[in-house]
């Protein structure tokens, strides 16, 4: 019998791994768990991957076969596809919460997280607390930007890069309401620059905070942006187009 030993982050990715290494589907195979994962501390400290044998079963003998079942009287529905249950989370999305939970009970905060996205572009997950989120969202949401950052490099580590994702944090739904200042933010900009005639500038802002205003005033016909200067300086820079003479 073919047996071959393989690891993986998971016990299911380094089954996944042997299966393709073997070339033959699940039902085909035995597997022995040789090893859980552990994650350790943040997913790295005491990190421990998985490992497993997976063993390709023997062919029956032709007179051991069972008759073949008689057809179906009527259609039958497709059998599900293992792992597509609805709502199922991925190990990416499971990893970066779990590196999230241990950062903020290192930092002694006592929140709640839980994923609210998990696609193939990003995993989104929202931080809840019955106390005062501010130390967790920190000055223009400059902690938070940071510990998703961290989260985000720290989830994606070892991922190949088509299987890389973005992480979004937020907390208590200050995102959203950031962005709606913003919104406004740029709206008053245009329409300064439009009844002053002269350029309005907008400063003191964050990459992310930039792109918000330049595509709150995308669709803006009387108004163009653009930004100057170099970060940390970096600016933008709002003026009301003129319009040519008839």
């Amino acid at each position: 019998m073919e047996s071959i030993e393989q690891t993986g982050r998971t016990v299911e990715g380094a089954v996944e791994a042997a299966l393709r290494t073997l070339g033959v589907s699940r039902e085909k195979v035995d597997v022995e768990v040789l090893a859980e994962e552990s994650r350790g501390l943040l997913g790295i400290f005491g990190y421990s991957a998985a490992r497993v044998r997976v063993t390709v079963k023997q062919h029956p003998r032709q007179s051991d076969l069972p008759a073949p079942a008689p057809p179906p009287t009527e259609a039958q529905p497709p059998e599900p596809i293992p792992g597509a249950e609805a709502g199922q989370r991925s190990e990416l999305a499971e990893n970066a919460l779990d590196i999230l939970t241990q950062i903020i009970d290192l930092m002694g905060l006592q929140v709640r997280a839980e994923i609210t996205s998990d696609d193939a572009e990003s995993v989104s997950i929202d931080i809840h607390s019955d106390q005062d989120i501010g130390l967790l969202i920190g000055k223009r949401g400059q902690t938070l930007a940071a510990l998703q950052l961290i989260v985000a490099m720290m989830a994606n580590r070892g991922q190949p890069p088509d299987g890389r994702r973005r992480i979004i944090l937020d907390a208590e739904g200050y995102r959203a309401r950031h962005d709606r200042a913003l919104q406004a933010m740029a709206r008053s900009a245009a329409q300064r620059a439009k009844r002053s005639g002269r350029p309005v500038t907008l400063s003191s802002l964050t990459p992310r905070e930039r792109r918000i205003i330049h595509l709150a005033l995308a669709d803006d016909p009387s108004v163009t942006t653009r930004s100057e200067g170099e970060d940390p300086d970096r600016v933008i820079v709002v003026t009301a187009r003129r319009h040519s003479p008839q």
